[in-house]
């Protein structure tokens, strides 16, 4: 199994939808921690079982949606490892996060 690798973007995106669940709710905020860790593992075990979001450079970016959350984790899997690009929101400023793969 590959290394996953969370760019630092990614991790504060992430930090930030935690703390604003915690603010709602501190089960929604249990809850979306749970789920995003699932994803994670999956997409490092499965790395190819996502939606291809986009391929640009010869490299492919593939979706992983949340199911209770309107999120989605974006990963590129490369030769020696799984990078998450991003804790994108599913309705906010579509494809912002292109530029972290140039």
């Amino acid at each position: 199994m590959k290394k996953i690798r969370v760019l630092a973007e990614a991790r504060q995106e992430f930090a930030d939808a935690l703390r604003w669940y915690r603010g709602q709710a501190p089960a929604f905020a249990e809850a979306l921690a749970l789920e995003y860790r699932q994803i994670v593992r999956h997409a490092q075990e499965f790395p190819d079982a996502g939606a291809v979001e986009t391929a640009l450079q010869s490299i492919t970016v593939r979706r992983y949606l949340l199911h209770q959350f309107p999120y989605k984790v974006l990963t590129a899997n490369l030769a020696d490892q799984i990078v998450v690009i991003a804790f994108a929101h599913t309705k906010r400023k579509p494809g912002y996060w292109l530029e972290r793969i140039q």
